[in-house]
């Protein structure tokens, strides 16, 4: 019989073969408690449709007294609305009254998307988001342009991403442009 003294031989984790094994009915720490389990992870599917408004077309083909517009490509301007849109949700759930999206009928909330250029003018997007149903939304492109220091309306929030990947939420109010809130995707 073993001694009750006797104590059995610790493992030293740097001298352990094979695969860590995780123990998934274990409690362990999240954001709210140090004490939870895990039971699973859920994943919504999220569509958003995507319109180009005719403006945009006539602007992007024929240009205007200056000349074609370069730089507003349909795949460029593309992109920066998917980007924006992990900038825009972020906001929306972190500020208590903004939201880009219009519920009601006839409502036209617009709001800038623009994205900053290290060695080239940004890019300024104009659009409308709407509510279709609780997974679908579409997005309208009214107009694009490159421009740097594009005015934006009255009470309209600007969406400015970085090429970082961070952003800055400001919001025209009275004729002056208030930063809102900043996005820092580290």
């Amino acid at each position: 019989m073993k001694n009750k003294r006797e104590r059995r031989k610790r493992i030293d984790p740097n001298e352990v073969k094979g695969e860590l094994v995780v123990d998934v009915e274990a409690f362990i720490a999240n954001k709210c408690s140090p004490n939870v389990k895990k039971i699973t992870t859920v994943s919504e599917h999220l569509e958003i449709e995507i319109y180009f408004d005719k403006h945009y077309f006539v602007r992007h083909q024929h240009g205007d007294d200056n000349g074609k517009r370069e730089g507003i490509e349909l795949d460029t301007v593309q992109k920066l609305i998917i980007e924006a849109a992990k900038h825009l949700l972020f906001y929306s759930v972190t500020l208590k009254n903004f939201s880009f999206v219009n519920f009601v009928q006839n409502s036209n909330q617009r709001i800038v998307l623009t994205q900053l250029f290290d060695n080239d003018e940004d890019l300024n997007v104009v659009v409308e988001y709407h509510y279709l149903t609780t997974h679908k939304y579409e997005v309208t492109l009214k107009t694009a342009m490159r421009k740097e220091q594009f005015m934006i309306n009255d009470g309209t929030f600007q969406l400015k991403i970085n090429s970082d990947g961070t952003s800055v939420l400001v919001k025209n109010e009275n004729r002056k442009i208030i930063k809102i809130s900043e996005y820092d995707n580290s």
